[in-house]
């Protein structure tokens, strides 16, 4: 199932790495699974816009945006269409970049607030007495990223993380049942895709 992730990467320094593309700001595309390690919550996988200040050596400025949507499972464990969540966060952080030739890699730990919603598939069965809600939360996302500059504004970029984000989760089925926090929205994040730098 596919779903539709816009990717935001922000990452400067001051000091110019050879690696690096020419100019200050790229704009690509990227490719992005997000691989939930909870079996009741979907893995998202889409492709998306990417724009970002163009990486430099040493220590910077770090930002994402690892927005996902996935299909949750029902707790009562009936088979067929249930609830989706829709994770939103807005992360900032640091990062340090390390340039060997053409090849920049860098370390970055990224948090921040993680607007969440839930509703139920509409094809899904319920009484007015059926509920769902999720909470805000706080997500983090430490991770590794790789940019391969191929001409002078032409780079391929690849990332992989983990992004911890356990927002509270209450289901009130039919009869007024209580599920509550049967599902996690934490995410292994692996990207690929090219950057052309503009300016």
């Amino acid at each position: 199932m596919t779903r539709v992730l816009l990717a935001f990467v922000l990452v400067a320094a001051p000091a110019l790495a050879s690696a690096q593309t020419a100019g200050r700001i790229g704009l690509g595309l990227s490719t992005t699974v997000n691989v939930t390690p909870d079996g009741d919550v979907g893995t998202g996988v889409g492709v998306g816009a990417l724009v970002r200040l163009n990486p430099r050596s040493g220590w910077g400025a770090s930002g994402a945006f690892n927005w996902l949507e996935a299909d949750m499972s029902n707790p009562a464990g009936t088979p067929g269409e249930f609830a989706r969540l829709r994770i939103r966060p807005l992360m900032g952080g640091i990062s340090y970049n390390i340039v060997t030739g053409r090849l920049l890699t860098s370390v970055s730990v990224v948090g921040g607030p993680s607007f969440n919603s839930v509703r139920f598939d509409g094809r899904f069965p319920r009484s007015a007495v059926a509920a769902i809600d999720v909470s805000n939360s706080v997500a983090l996302r430490p991770g590794i990223g790789l940019t391969y500059s191929l001409r002078p504004r032409v780079a391929l970029v690849g990332f992989g993380g983990y992004m911890l984000n356990r927002p509270d989760i209450v289901y009130r089925d039919s009869t007024g049942t209580e599920f509550r926090d049967q599902w996690r929205a934490d995410a292994v994040v692996l990207s690929i895709g090219a950057v052309y730098s503009l300016f």
